[in-house]
């Protein structure tokens, strides 16, 4: 039956003398309902069939649609028979109209306009028996943070199959039949348009997009992306009274956002993981980044020439004090990983190795003694304390020209040298890789092998600063042998030596002519690396107290998302 034939079953049942019809009330409640289909059949009976309107509302939702729409109680079932078919097939609209409604007729019946619940009130798990609408709810007080309307005070919903002992969320269920230390998360797939980000406390993805392009495009912390929420967008609005929740949210908040929304997405992309990876970078090529030639003639393209720029960029996080340590810290405050934590007994004067004094950093030298001292009188905190050379004058110095004795020294931890990135000239980034100690080249030659070991997608040309270096070290290598390394224009006219005849002679960008075009002028932009850094270069202040793993992942995913952003804006130009 359509929706003027149902409209006109409501009128035809309508008792002019008793029944109050207007096109106004009709369409509120219709908008109301819809939004309210989850709390319509959360109180129905377990034999209910979910994909068919119940035959009658709760005394609750009665009257606050009666109140709200401005029609008696005795009506409500009349119009909820005719309209019931037209809401239950009609998808949510209108509620934002609808708030002052809500706040007004919905909180002495605990209806909100945004109650969470699961996507389905069945038991989705396969191989569950349970046919029957769930019955098991538990209602919460929430949080929702929302783009429009600012934080709003809500509930959420769960439900649980007491077959299966599956227990279902707004995000995610939990399948409670393995003991509680294993129990693990199943998210349901796709992006949900609200995300769980706390105890209590959910958003709408878009406003962690807001937050993901925020730290993309203006370098901005997750503390700071919670307080410009919480000044521009929260519009004033505090809890209503009793409610147990703050509306702030919280830089915890947002990270956990991030996070889930990344990973959500990258198993939408990558159906069978969610390891973030830049594979596909690896195989891009643009004008800007790859010229083919068609050497037959024939318009097939038979070679290419393509080219890519590795650079580094120190931001860094905290690792263990022990040079080129890979093993994470287990607290950042700590000195040393765990294979290492024995060292926290040992002089921290760099080549010492006497046992420490008890609540000291050194041993019971009186020189080494002093310097610990001379540190915890300028009150560094430990978190920066870093390898230092100290300078000290004994007190057994009785002339000016006996030598100070110079001493270095490490109270805390280290941290990590540097990120190597390897970049194209059309601005895309293939790679990253983290430098523990130092930027040797020779973990360099290693990354652009381990990066490039498909021989299809290896370049023809790479530039790097210290290519002088390199094309040495791998002259004999079958690897490099048809690569092309040279010195970008830049450092090799500012910053690389005339009398280095293996620099002049090997890396000297002017003699490959296949980077000239026929004006002579260069095909590709070989400073695009240090560009890239002046971006990379904006999270330092974000990233360098992360761990290890949410540094890791934080770094990817804003390389995924300028990248994404690129590859728009490129296909936009072609």
């Amino acid at each position: 039956m359509d929706n003027q034939n149902q409209l006109l079953q409501l009128l035809q049942c309508a008792d002019p003398s008793g029944l109050k019809i207007s096109l106004a009330a009709i369409f509120c409640f219709i908008s109301l309902a819809t939004s309210l289909k989850n709390d319509i059949l959360l109180v129905q009976l377990g034999d209910q069939d979910v994909s068919k309107p119940p035959a009658n509302l709760s005394p609750s939702l009665s009257c606050f649609l009666s109140a709200s729409c401005d029609i008696s109680m005795d009506d409500v079932p009349t119009f909820w028979f005719a309209l019931k078919h037209v809401i239950w097939n009609e998808d949510c609209f209108g509620v934002n109209d609808h708030l002052p409604t809500f706040s007004q007729y919905g909180c002495k019946h605990g209806i909100t306009p945004y109650t969470l619940y699961p996507p389905s009130q069945t038991c989705t798990t396969p191989s569950c028996s349970n046919l029957r609408k769930l019955m098991t709810a538990n209602q919460r007080p929430a949080v929702l943070y929302t783009l429009a309307q600012g934080p709003i005070a809500t509930y959420s919903v769960d439900l649980k199959c007491e077959v299966c002992n599956t227990k279902y969320h707004h995000s995610f269920s939990v399948d409670h039949k393995v003991p509680q230390a294993k129990c693990k998360r199943t998210y349901y797939g796709n992006v949900p348009s609200i995300i769980h980000i706390g105890g209590h406390q959910f958003v709408e993805t878009a406003v962690v997009q807001m937050w993901c392009s925020q730290c993309l495009l203006s370098w901005t912390s997750m503390s700071n992306c919670a307080c410009l929420y919480n000044v521009a967008l929260s519009k004033g609005a505090s809890p209503p009274p009793d409610f147990p929740f703050r509306f702030e949210v919280t830089g915890d908040h947002v990270w956990s956002g991030i996070v889930q929304l990344s990973l959500i997405e990258d198993l939408g992309l990558h159906a069978e993981t969610l390891a973030v990876c830049h594979g596909e970078e690896l195989c891009h090529y643009c004008s800007k980044c790859t010229i083919l030639y068609d050497d037959d003639g024939d318009g097939v393209p038979t070679t290419k020439l393509s080219v890519v720029v590795t650079d580094s960029i120190t931001v860094g996080h905290p690792c263990c004090g022990v040079h080129n340590c890979h093993d994470p810290l287990l607290n950042n405050r700590d000195r040393f990983c765990l294979n290492h934590l024995p060292l926290v007994n040992t002089c921290a004067i760099i080549g010492c190795n006497r046992v420490v004094v008890p609540s000291m950093k050194t041993c019971d030298m009186p020189t080494h003694q002093a310097v610990e001292k001379a540190y915890t009188e300028h009150s560094i905190p430990e978190e920066e304390y870093s390898e230092e050379e100290f300078q000290f004058v004994s007190k057994e110095a009785t002339t000016s020209q006996q030598p100070m004795a110079r001493l270095r020294v490490q109270f805390g931890h280290k941290c990590t040298h540097n990120e190597q990135l390897i970049v194209s000239p059309c601005r895309m980034i293939l790679a990253r890789e983290m430098f523990f100690g130092v930027e040797g080249v020779a973990s360099v030659i290693e990354m652009i092998k381990h990066v490039f070991c498909d021989e299809t997608i290896k370049p023809s040309h790479i530039f790097y600063n210290n290519n002088c270096t390199l094309s040495y070290m791998v002259r004999d290598d079958p690897y490099f042998q048809n690569v092309g390394l040279s010195v970008d224009v830049f450092h090799f006219k500012c910053k690389h030596s005339e009398e280095d005849r293996w620099c002049q002679e090997h890396c000297n960008p002017t003699f490959f002519d296949e980077l000239k075009g026929d004006d002579n002028t260069w095909l590709f932009n070989s400073s695009i690396a240090e560009q890239t850094n002046v971006w990379f270069g904006g999270y330092h202040s974000i990233c360098h107290e992360m761990t290890t793993d949410c540094y890791a992942f934080f770094l990817d995913e804003m390389i995924i998302q300028k990248n994404h952003l690129l590859k728009v804006k490129l296909a936009s130009q072609q």
